[in-house]
């Protein structure tokens, strides 16, 4: 109780960071919300991270919503359709221990958005073996699985990725944008005409994320990142080429600043 009331009295800093009895605060948390955004501007590796991030967020949501709204369309009645998209779901939500046991984050939601974007891309075979039943419509339920599983790993993901003196912004910041494409998703069947430009504009979006999570580290037995400074490209958690593509990200805002 002494040694307890001690440090109460005379709290110890320690690299910024203050040891009370009851309380661990960090000088950062006195940071205002445009002052995080101005330091995530000067930190072009957090920066980039984070909008990967968000585009991760705003395709995986967009694409959960587009179809959970859209099996009314594929005909017969519709608490069929519910019913598989349901087990689809299911089967999504239990595979993810395993798959993020074995494969870690980054590996599997690359895995998770490359396997809905097969099954888009698939789904452009026109066969059907019955009034109802068609190929696309199989892959659509299949797609399902990739994509609640993306959604729920990338939510994770984000949380290991982000600092954590701006990690309530870039969830935040996430979520806002996975609310608009919530908003859009259920309307996706109405603005294209086709079923098969329908199926290519969704197997680019996943695609196009899947390739965009090559360039984000992996956090297995890693070291959460505390500040802005400790994401860095010379981290060991990043890879030679990883390095050069955000070497020359930060170059060009440099350059683009000077002049």
């Amino acid at each position: 109780l002494i040694m307890y009331s001690n440090l109460a009295k005379e709290p110890i800093d320690l690299d910024g960071v203050n040891l009370v009895v009851g309380e661990s605060a960090s000088k950062d948390d006195k940071m205002s919300i445009p002052a995080r955004i101005a330091e995530m501007m000067e930190h072009k590796t957090l920066l980039l991270e984070s909008l990967v991030q968000c585009y991760l967020w705003f395709v995986s949501c967009l694409l959960f919503y587009f179809l959970n709204y859209g099996w009314g369309s594929f005909g017969d009645t519709p608490y069929v359709n519910y019913l598989f998209a349901g087990l689809g779901e299911a089967i999504a939500y239990f595979s993810l221990i395993p798959i993020i046991t074995f494969l870690g984050r980054k590996r599997g939601l690359i895995f998770c958005l490359g396997l809905s974007c097969i099954c888009f891309l698939l789904g452009m075979i026109p066969w059907q073996w019955s009034e109802v039943w068609s190929f696309e419509r199989l892959m659509n339920m299949v797609a399902i699985i990739g994509i609640a599983a993306s959604f729920a790993i990338a939510f994770l993901y984000t949380t290991e990725l982000a600092p954590t003196t701006h990690r309530g912004l870039v969830l935040s910041s996430c979520s806002i944008i996975a609310r608009g494409a919530a908003f859009v998703g259920p309307f996706v069947s109405d603005i294209f005409q086709t079923n098969t430009l329908k199926l290519g504009v969704n197997a680019f979006l996943a695609g196009s994320a899947a390739l965009l999570t090559l360039l984000l580290p992996m956090t297995r037995k890693l070291p959460i990142p505390e500040r802005a400074e400790d994401v860095s490209p010379e981290g060991n958690n990043r890879d030679s080429w990883k390095f050069a593509v955000l070497k020359l990200w930060s170059d060009c805002f440099a350059q683009r600043r000077c002049t």
